[in-house]
């Protein structure tokens, strides 16, 4: 899972490995001058050991420290700020919205390139972890709200294909969370934070580091506590760009109620309503987790170690008051005078209509536990180094409704009996008539993941001119196995404004694979990986990757790689339950499925049908071609450069497509009747009498495809001022050239880049980046940075004429002072010009949250001793 290479080298080797991972020169000096210290490095993107590989692989590192000078509290802040991560696919609790029409409740998952979570691998500690039981959509990721921030020593990013290396998934990249680990002594740290508008965003921080020693062992030992209070939009200057409507309709005539005093719409007959104030910025949580590292000296060159992780994360997330559509018996005492007076106009007494919204908002509380075990044992045979290793892992996550969530019989039964009155935004109900129609519907799911894995690497008895050919050979085994239960009233849509289909879902895996270095002369290498992987219930998939380094002087690495991937089928894909919905065809001579339309549709044009969506268990895996080219070049001892064009084809992308089987159907390679029942469960047409469709049953098809390229560019120039200390510059982006996207192979296909786009206003920027400065003097250390993201188009929903998101661009700094070798203090702010993001009408939030946000100027001080 990384390269552990032996620190044999040249001071300027040293140097360049460190330049070219993102560390500073004066970092990579003191490591040179400290090489004979340390035994072995870990560097994601090889399982290579002992091999020089320093700048094969395009990989930026970040520390703890890199994270807590810009003002972050989360790895998901800081990974959704990432240049290669802000895009498609990244999400975090960010705009406060779970359940349908958004991600699950507490979660947060990070995407490379824009490609999807599912498609970017997540490590912890070089190993895999448990997915998520719940899906982003139908989308899998790995909730990096389970890892605490304060237990990383580091996190590597990978920013190249890698399926050869680590199996499924790597299509984009990888994400390495190296954990704390050989602490000696103790510390603990305290910090609090909040913003500097009158809302309480209070944060609190408490984290205990303990290094636990004896002759033979080392076990270290992280403690972390987070709090966070909830933000919600009605806190600050929220631009509300769309404004929902509320309507009584008597006699076939729509009316404002009373409630809205004349802030009406659609001529006087609708009242406005602003549901955007209601949703939450952020929202509140709390999280307890805990690390440890176990190493024991075995002897005879032989170790043993150990890792255990847990984290236990509550809280809750809020969304506006849930819309209803009830009808009210005319003679019902529920019905207000001013209504009773219209409906007696014509003489008559008639049912009324009332399309509102309820009292209160929609709360989820969640509750998120998850741990990971692992054992392992590594030595040496012989020239070789061997290490195996078992690990468990599970996450368990529940979700209930606790308020705002009402169940469609309760309140229809209510309003029947009197009980509930939905008039006037339904505020005159008591608190006992409300929790009567109210709907925990609970989700429950679970994730598993168990594997075994063993490798072995070292010297082939092949010399070439340039050297020993060097290799590593393993395999692995792995066991998956999912569930996302929600309340049957929820999956049979008995609640207002939720919608749920379950899921469930188990396979096995077993993998084998080789990686070479070749060096070919003293200045050029080739590394080349394969790997197999067989799956239980898709089959097998072989992946390669070339790679060439060539040194062309002492301070110029250039570099080049080409590798293909895949990403097994997620188990929510292949397990989904029923989801229902409905769907339209056009029926007509020239229209695609006008086999399927009959006596109706000839004469209507179309037809609507009910549409079932399920899971595919034959879905095949989707494949990827991934190429890398750059350089990292030492211009001066104090200036280091590295640039990378990087191009990815993704294939075969799993996606709802009813057109697959609506095509099927017409060919008779899917069945067509009479009945539901006679489909046997397969994916299906039903005509009715009239020979028109009246109900299709589909799913998942591998049909998508998106492609993208651009470069990532990274700059790091050291300054030492003698008495003033020493200053680091940096600057790093991500410049994307292209992506386009077709959802299925007979659509066109869609330039999505530099614009919003879809229902969920996804962003793409095509320019992110991160610049600023590092000072340090004496006990004293203070940084200075900005993020900047390019402007965008506003996407598919735009209101008001907008059509452009303006560029944004925000700076965090710090303040460090070392009190005494054992205590430190540090003041640290996020966004120190309190800037609000960029207008954008096409997101009713007025703003584009998947990028942006709204929380303001961020402070934090952090207190820490260590003894």
């Amino acid at each position: 899972m990384f390269v552990k290479a032996k620190m044999k080298r040249s001071n300027l080797s040293m140097a360049i490995l460190l330049a070219t991972t993102g560390y500073n020169l004066q970092a990579a000096e003191q490591a040179a001058a400290e090489q004979e210290k340390i035994e072995k490095i870990q560097i994601t993107g090889s399982r290579l050991k002992g091999v020089d590989m320093e700048g094969a692989n395009p990989v930026q590192i970040f520390d703890r420290d890199d994270l807590t000078s810009r003002g972050y509290n989360t790895l998901s802040d800081f990974l959704r700020d990432l240049p290669q991560a802000s895009s498609a696919g990244t999400f975090t609790e960010n705009g406060g919205v779970g359940g349908a029409d958004g991600s699950p409740a507490g979660s947060a998952g990070v995407s490379l390139r824009g490609l999807g979570s599912s498609s970017t691998l997540v490590l912890v500690n070089g190993r895999r972890v448990a997915v998520d039981s719940f899906s982003n959509g139908f989308d899998s990721f790995v909730n990096v709200n389970t890892i605490p921030m304060s237990a990383l020593e580091r996190v590597e990013v990978l920013t190249d294909g890698a399926s050869s290396v680590y199996g499924s998934d790597a299509i984009a990249g990888v994400i390495n969370f190296i954990l704390r680990k050989d602490v000696e002594g103790h510390e603990i740290s305290a910090s609090y934070g909040d913003d500097t508008a009158s809302s309480n965003f209070g944060r609190t921080n408490l984290t205990y580091v303990g290094g636990f020693n004896t002759a033979n062992s080392n076990t270290t030992v992280v403690v972390d506590y987070f709090d966070r209070k909830a933000l919600f939009n009605s806190e600050r200057p929220i631009t509300v760009t769309l404004n929902s409507s509320t309507r009584v309709s008597i006699d076939g005539s729509d009316y404002a109620e009373p409630w809205c005093e004349g802030n009406t719409s659609n001529g006087g007959s609708r009242c406005r309503y602003d549901y955007v104030t209601q949703r939450a910025i952020q929202p509140d949580t709390t999280a307890l987790g805990a690390t440890v590292h176990h190493l024991y000296q075995l002897g005879g060159g032989k170790e043993f170690f150990a890792e255990a992780m847990y984290q236990h994360n509550t809280g809750s997330a809020y969304d506006s008051a849930a819309a209803f559509d009830v009808r009210v018996a005319g003679n019902s005492p529920l019905v207000p005078q001013w209504a009773r007076d219209i409906d007696a106009e014509d003489g008559a007494v008639n049912q009324i209509r009332v399309r509102s919204r309820f009292a209160e908002t929609r709360v989820q509380d969640y509750d998120t536990t998850s741990f990971r075990l692992l054992a392992g044992l590594r030595g040496e045979l012989a020239d070789w180094s061997w290490e195996t290793a078992a690990s468990y892992g599970k996450t368990e996550n529940e979700i209930r409704h606790v308020q705002g969530y009402m169940g469609i019989d309760k309140v229809n039964a209510a309003i029947s009996s009197g009980s509930f009155d939905p008039f006037n935004l339904s505020r005159d109900n008591s608190a006992s008539a409300i929790a009567a129609v109210r709907e925990l519907a609970p989700r429950v799911g679970e994730s598993e993941v168990l594997s075994v894995d063993a490798n072995i690497a070292g010297d082939l008895a092949l010399e070439l001119p340039a050297g020993n050919v060097s290799a590593v050979f393993g395999a692995e085994y792995r066991s998956e196995d999912i569930f996302d239960r929600p309340a049957q009233i929820a999956k049979d849509g008995g609640v207002f404004a939720l919608g749920a289909s379950d899921a469930a879902a188990d396979r096995s895996q077993y993998a084998a694979y080789a990686e070479f270095n070749l060096p070919l002369t003293d200045s050029l290498d080739l590394i080349a990986a394969l790997r197999y992987d067989h799956y239980s219930d898709f089959g097998g998939d072989v992946n390669p990757k070339l790679s060439l380094r060539y040194r062309a002087t002492d301070d110029l690495i250039l570099r080049a790689s080409w590798s293909t991937g895949f990403r097994a089928p997620s188990l929510s894909q292949l397990g989904a339950g029923e989801s229902l919905g409905s769907a339209y065809i056009n029926c007509g001579a020239d229209q695609p499925f006008d086999a399927l339309c009959g006596d109706f549709g000839a004469t209507a044009g179309e037809l609507e049908l009910d549409q079932e969506t399920i899971g595919n268990r034959g879905l095949d895996a989707e494949n990827s071609e991934a190429v890398n080219a750059g350089f990292s070049w030492n211009l001066t001892d104090n200036l280091q450069i590295t640039a990378d064009y990087w191009r990815y084809e993704h294939t075969d992308i799993v996606d709802v497509d009813a057109n697959t089987t609506l095509k099927a159907c017409i060919a008779g390679s899917a069945p067509v009747t009479s009945s539901i029942a006679a489909l046997n469960g397969e994916f299906g047409c039903v005509l009715d009498s009239g020979n028109d469709l009246v109900f299709l049953r589909t799913g998942f098809f591998n049909v998508g495809s998106q492609e993208t390229d651009g470069i990532d560019v990274k700059i790091n120039y050291s300054i030492d001022m003698n008495n003033f200390g020493s200053v680091k510059l940096f600057a790093a982006g991500t410049k994307t050239f292209s992506y386009q996207r077709q959802i299925t192979p007979d659509s066109a296909k869609e330039d999505l880049l530099g614009k919003l786009s879809g229902a969920n206003e996804i962003a793409r920027p095509d320019l992110v980046a991160d610049f600023g400065a590092d000072w340090q003097r004496n006990n004293w250390r203070a940084s200075l940075s900005g993020h900047y993201i390019s402007e965008l188009g506003d996407g598919d929903f735009k209101f008001g004429g907008n059509e452009t998101v303006d560029a944004w661009l925000i700076f965090s700094g710090s303040l460090g002072y070392d009190i005494t070798e054992q205590q430190s203090l540090q003041f640290s702010v996020r966004n120190l010009t309190d800037k609000k993001p960029p207008y954008a009408s096409s997101p009713t939030n007025g703003y584009a949250s998947s990028v942006h946000d709204w929380i303001g100027r961020l402070w934090t001080v952090r207190y820490t001793i260590r003894f």
